[in-house]
This record gives C-alpha cells, sequence and structure tokens, in this order.
C-alpha cells in the first residue's frame, strides 16, 4: 500500500498538473504577466490542499440509492487488548522502504540546494558594494551574468559596456521590488520535495518563464530602450556563466520565449475571459471525478440495539471528520475499522487527556472514530493518530479480519451457526451477557440485529476474554432492559475470589495466567447467591485460581451454594 505522504503528494501533483496544463494551453502567451504569476502562486496552494477538498457537492453523477443495511458490524469499545493492533515487525515494511527511497531522493535534491546557496555565499563574501546613480549592485569577480537575490542585484561590472548598464539594472530592481527570489526559492524547494513528479518541474520552469516576462516587460516600458536593442543585449549575456540556480538571472534558458514574448502584441481585455473559462473547466471536471454521496442512507441499526449497546449518545467522526451515525454507516462496505473510545479508564490505546481535552464531556458519552480503507492513509487520519495516539494497526491485517468477520456474520445470518474452530475459544457475548457456543448456534437468523469479533485478551472478562469475544446483539423482546438493567447488566455482577467477595477492580487486576476458571451465573442460576428479598438476582462471577482451586474454603463455598 502507498504511503500516506507519498499518496498526499501523488494526489497534490496530479491536480498541478491539471492546472498547469490550463496555464500553458491557455493563459502562457498572454501578456498579462503578473496576473499569471498570481495563478501560478495560487494553483501550488490550490493543488496543495485538493487532497484534502470534500468535492462531492459539485458532483453531476446522481447518486444511487443505497440498499437496505444486511450486515451490522459493531465497533469495539478500546479496553484493554481488545482490537489491538499486531505487534510491529522486526523487518522494515514495503511502505517503509518507499519511503526510505523517496526520503533520498528528496535528500539529495535538497543537499543541492544547499551546495548551491553555500556557493552564492562565497560570491557574496567576495563582493563589493557599489552604488551608480539610481541604483546600487554588489559587483563580483566571477564572468557570470548578471542576477539578483532577496534585496541585491550582482553583476560584474567589468563585462558589460556603459550604455547597458541601466536596462539591466532596471530588470533586476524589478527582480527585487516585486520579490521574485521569494517565488523562485519556493519552486525549487517543492522540485526537491516533490522531485519524482513531472509537474513539480513544470512549475519550476513555469514561474521562472513568467518572472522573466514580468521584468523584460517592465524594462520595455519604464525605459526609452529600443526592444531591438534589449533583446541584443540578451543574447551576448547569454554567453556569461550561468548564475547560481535558485537566483533570478538576467539571461534564461528559454530566451527565445523571452523574445518572442516581447514581439507579442499587448493582450486585449477581452482575453481575460480565459481565466474564467479555465476556472470553469477546471469545476466541471472535478465535478465529473467527484464521488457523489448516496440520497438515501442505509437503513438505521434498531433502535433498542444502538441504545442496548450505548451507541445513541456517541460523538462520530469518520476519517478524521465530523460525521453523524448516518453518514458513518452510510459507508459500511467501505469501512476498515470503528473505534469507541469512553470514559477515563486506562488501557484505551489512546491519549485520553488529549480526548478529553478537545471532546470534553463527550468523551464520557462515547466517542465512535470510523475509519474508511480509502481514508485510513490520508494526512488528515495520520495527523489524528499522531494527535491521540491512536493505533489502527496495519491496514491490511485490518482488511482481512474485516472480511473474516463478515464471513462469520453471514453463516449466522444463513442459519449455518459458527463451529468451535471458528469461535476459536472466544467469550461468546449475546445481549451483552456470557453466553455458551450452542447458546450461539441455537439463535434463529431473524434475530441476529449486530455483530462483532474482537481478537486478543479482554482485560474486563480475565480468563473467559483471554483469547478475544463474539458478539451478538438481538433485537428479542428485553434484550434491551437485560442488557442496560442494573440487575441484568454486568456492570453490577457480584464477584468471588476463592469462595470471598471481591470488587469488580479488584478482579481487572487479576493475572490471567493466575486463574484455574471462571464461571458466569445469571438470572435463576444466580438465585442462590441472592438474598430472598432480592427479586432479580445480580449476575455472579466465580473466579478460582490455581493455587485455591482443591482448597477446603473453595469447596465449601460450591456446596453451599449448590456449584457443581
Amino acid at each position: 500500500m502507498i504511503p500516506a505522504p507519498l499518496l498526499y503528494l501523488a494526489q497534490m501533483q496530479l491536480a498541478l498538473l491539471l492546472l498547469l496544463g490550463v496555464y500553458y494551453l491557455a493563459l502562457r502567451r498572454l501578456t498579462f504577466h503578473r496576473l499569471n504569476r498570481f495563478y501560478l502562486l495560487g494553483s501550488l496552494a490550490l493543488a496543495a490542499l485538493y487532497p484534502a477538498l470534500d468535492l462531492s457537492a459539485l458532483s453531476l453523477r446522481a447518486a444511487p440509492a443505497a440498499a437496505a443495511r444486511r450486515l451490522n458490524l459493531l465497533p469495539l469499545l478500546q479496553e484493554g487488548a481488545a482490537g489491538a493492533a499486531p505487534a510491529p515487525s522486526a523487518a522494515l515494511s514495503a511502505e517503509t522502504w518507499w519511503l526510505l527511497a523517496y526520503g533520498a531522493g528528496a535528500a539529495l535534491m535538497l543537499g543541492l540546494l544547499l551546495v548551491q546557496a553555500a556557493a552564492l555565499w562565497r560570491l557574496h563574501r567576495a563582493s563589493r558594494p557599489v552604488r551608480q546613480p539610481g541604483a546600487a549592485f554588489r559587483a563580483v569577480q566571477a564572468p557570470v551574468s548578471p542576477f539578483s537575490f532577496g534585496r541585491h542585484i550582482y553583476l560584474n561590472p567589468a563585462r558589460h559596456a556603459a550604455d547597458e548598464l541601466p536596462a539591466i539594472l532596471l530588470h533586476e530592481r524589478v527582480h527585487v521590488r516585486q520579490l521574485h527570489s521569494l517565488d523562485t526559492l519556493l519552486a525549487h524547494l517543492h522540485r526537491a520535495l516533490a522531485w519524482a513528479s513531472p509537474a513539480a518541474w513544470l512549475w519550476l520552469r513555469a514561474v521562472q518563464e513568467n518572472l522573466e516576462f514580468i521584468a523584460d516587460a517592465a524594462v520595455l516600458r519604464e525605459s526609452e530602450l529600443p526592444a531591438k536593442t534589449y533583446q541584443y543585449s540578451l543574447l551576448r549575456l547569454s554567453t556569461l556563466g550561468a548564475a547560481p540556480a535558485f537566483t533570478t538571472p538576467f539571461s534564461f534558458i528559454t530566451l527565445k520565449n523571452r523574445i518572442q514574448m516581447m514581439n507579442t502584441p499587448e493582450s486585449s481585455p477581452r482575453q481575460l475571459t480565459r481565466y474564467a473559462a479555465g476556472l470553469g473547466l477546471l469545476l466541471l471536471l472535478a465535478a465529473a471525478c467527484a464521488t457523489p454521496k448516496a440520497t438515501e442512507t442505509p437503513q438505521p441499526r434498531p433502535n433498542a440495539t444502538a441504545a442496548a449497546r450505548g451507541l445513541d449518545k456517541l460523538t462520530y467522526l469518520l476519517d478524521g471528520r465530523p460525521a453523524t451515525e448516518a453518514e458513518v454507516f452510510a459507508q459500511e462496505s467501505n469501512l476498515l475499522t470503528m473505534h469507541i473510545y469512553k470514559g477515563n479508564k486506562p488501557g484505551q490505546r489512546a491519549d485520553l487527556e488529549a480526548l478529553r481535552r478537545d471532546y470534553g464531556s463527550r468523551l464520557d458519552d462515547g466517542l465512535m472514530f470510523a475509519f474508511t480503507k480509502a481514508g485510513v492513509n490520508t494526512p488528515a487520519v495520520q495527523e489524528l493518530k499522531t494527535k491521540y495516539g491512536i493505533q489502527i494497526g496495519d491496514p491490511a491485517t485490518l482488511e482481512k479480519h474485516k472480511t473474516s468477520t463478515e464471513a462469520m456474520y453471514r453463516k449466522l445470518l444463513d442459519g449455518k451457526g459458527l463451529s468451535d474452530e471458528e469461535i476459536g475459544g472466544r467469550l461468546v457475548l449475546i445481549d451483552q451477557q456470557p453466553a455458551t457456543a450452542e447458546q450461539l448456534r441455537a439463535l434463529p437468523p431473524s434475530v441476529i440485529t449486530g455483530f462483532a469479533v474482537g481478537d486478543g485478551p479482554v482485560k474486563k472478562f480475565g480468563e473467559a476474554g483471554r483469547k478475544g469475544t463474539v458478539i451478538v446483539m438481538t433485537n428479542r423482546p428485553g434484550a434491551r432492559d437485560q442488557a442496560s438493567s442494573p440487575a441484568g447488566g454486568m456492570d453490577q455482577a457480584q464477584y468471588y475470589l476463592d469462595g470471598q467477595p471481591i470488587s469488580k477492580a479488584a478482579a481487572e487486576q487479576l493475572n490471567p495466567g493466575d486463574i484455574s476458571s471462571m464461571r458466569v451465573f445469571k438470572g435463576e442460576q444466580a438465585r442462590s447467591f441472592a438474598s430472598a428479598s432480592e427479586p432479580n438476582p445480580r449476575p455472579v462471577i466465580l473466579i478460582v485460581t490455581k493455587a485455591n482451586e482443591k482448597s477446603d474454603a473453595v469447596k465449601a463455598f460450591n456446596q453451599k451454594h449448590h456449584v457443581e
């Protein structure tokens, strides 16, 4: 998969190439050189923003009505090691090699710029200031073509006749006055960073050429020098040594184009319509390429199921931008992974302090970060991961897990059930209640409304959740009440360790390797643990350690509560 920075760069350069196409086809031969300067700078800025723009509103294609959702893959609460990212491989990934190779090319190009900057600095130190009527410059000994950089003009006065110096100095003063060095430096830096893109090289050439057009036009406009005399001066100066690469030279490689432009009649104001036509063409192209949003969102999840899972108060983000629940699940076929962060409980694999700082009390109700296949490598998502410490994992591994989960879900909906091998020793939860594999296989397909598979140990379930979870939500009567009521919810369960009551927090601190067994009793099964005045007994979780599994205390406790 292409690394996110390179994908962003490719999208940016493609947009820049299209904008340059408009420039070369419709605008370059016009005499509105200063306007073209702003067009070229604006093109680079627009191309840089393009990968982050949402152009769906421009789409000319009708959005297809989305089909009713059949699969409802549930997000997993990011706690403990549930949904944990795979351990990084010791070997470098293909993405890393791509970044290293491209970075090496960029480093080489930047290194060449530094060498050229050092050469300019040595030339500057060897030069001396000279002031003449109407202009000042720095005299150099090297046989170089006149050039300017920043606020300074450099030339070798011994190489020029006295009558041609005014035109040279006027030309370079235009570059200095209009800060053309900034454009040139930006173009060289852009080419160094996007060295593999033809658009970067074309943009540099277009910028340099247009800056020379601007200066040439100013010389002919502000001086009394005949155009042919000025052009002959350019021809003679072209034989001198080249100036440093990122300066603004008096003589430029595209001398023929400059002379042709000076001989071009001034463009009519009516030609300004080309800019509007070019913009309209780009908008049409963007509209043709834009991906439409669905006019109808998929059927929403059953309200009871959403409320039972506590998803009805979530704040949703899709690929790093705010979204609604409908917008997130309209992308269900494109979703790669969904993460929920809730409250301040540690172990959620994110920077909770940063989330609390930006989202405040909404973290208490839950934040869902959904990532699509196309968006997981975008700059916005990469920035989000860095800012909040979100661990998404390897996209290829996530895609494989999603495919496997969907296959398991379809088997349930087709009434085929899941084998013990497919369950893989994971803890089965039906409507948030522990269940057996047999109970899962006995579920009618018509009542299943949601499904999720989590790999890796889930700390809150201790040894029972060591291999992960298989979560199923249903629309059975009472499922919502059972999952959310104090009596039926696992958050209100009573824990026993080796026959002694303990808190939930203490149970979660146990080392799974020390646990011999963990059993869950609910409903009538938990009746023997409840008092006579308690009509709806709370769930009971019995934990027995390896050290005490054969102790007299555990045997007596089991006998008292009829635990076999």
